[in-house]
């Protein structure tokens, strides 16, 4: 009878350890939508400003993107990562034939200037692009849904894997912890006292070692994430003021106002506005 091998390490002499990788930035994406029209008509839509990030690439050439003077084209063999609240406009004086995703980056990075960023496209991409791209030509369903999440989170991945960008500093587990609670749960208190408690650190230790690796204050990061919020329940829902206030955090609609307005230049009813209307809706 062969002798039983119970392998217990997590790693091995020969492969490369990744658990330090896994805990810096860009490894969770909320995908919201992703999208494949071959005939788009009048792709033009002039001062685009999301609170998520999009993802583009054209099969066909033609269209471009317009920001801050410079005309950037929508080519087959590149790609356009363009971060949450950067103002661009898309020109289409041709039919747009596009592949678009957007989404929210739910974990820490290196700083990134809102600027649109122009990758090119080699094997892999070309290979993960065209897959999503079939994807979308089949049938409505369930399981080809769970397919297109997949897939284009992989896209995602791979494409980001590409940016010239410093490596994010690894952030600790417990910090982690504390991040993945902010996030999922914005509508609580979220106290530096709970959060320091949280991490099992004292409330000054917490706060110092939460900038250092985060570039904010506790405190700064919990209502930049329900601004955050809030803006992506303007954008897709039609939920009432009332209902975005009680669900990201804020006592009530005017507290909401007064600090979605500072930090998005403008009140939420007038960004949802410029939202529908750039929708179509």
């Amino acid at each position: 009878m062969k002798t039983r091998r119970k392998y217990l390490n997590y790693t091995t002499p020969w492969g490369v350890g990744l658990t330090g990788a896994a805990r810096a930035g860009w490894s969770d994406f909320l995908l919201h939508e992703c999208g494949y029209q071959e005939d788009l008509e009048d792709w033009n839509h002039e001062g685009v400003d999301s609170p998520f990030w999009r993802f583009y690439h054209n099969p066909k050439p033609g269209c471009h993107v317009h920001f801050q003077g410079e005309d950037i084209p929508l080519e087959p063999f590149s790609c356009l990562l363009i971060p949450a609240d950067t103002v661009f406009d898309c020109h289409g004086p041709v039919p747009a034939c596009h592949l678009w995703m957007h989404f929210t980056v739910r974990r820490p990075g290196p700083p990134i200037k809102p600027a649109p960023l122009r990758l090119p496209v080699d094997g892999l991409l070309q290979a993960l692009i065209d897959s999503v791209i079939a994807l979308h030509g089949q049938p409505s369903s369930e399981m080809r849904d769970q397919r297109l999440q997949q897939e284009s989170s992989a896209l995602l991945h791979a494409t980001f894997a590409r940016l010239d960008l410093p490596a994010p500093p690894v952030i600790p587990d417990r910090l982690l912890e504390v991040i993945a609670l902010i996030q999922s749960a914005p509508h609580t208190r979220l106290s530096n006292h709970l959060l320091a408690a949280r991490a099992g650190m004292s409330v000054e230790r917490f706060i110092r070692s939460f900038r250092e690796h985060t570039g904010r204050t506790p405190a700064a990061y919990v209502t930049a994430t329900r601004v955050r919020l809030a803006q992506q329940l303007l954008a897709l829902t039609d939920k009432s003021m009332d209902q975005i206030a009680f669900e990201c955090g804020f006592p009530n609609r005017h507290y909401l106002t007064r600090v979605f307005s500072k930090a998005a230049g403008c009140g939420p009813a007038e960004f949802r506005d410029r939202q529908h209307r750039r929708a179509g809706r």
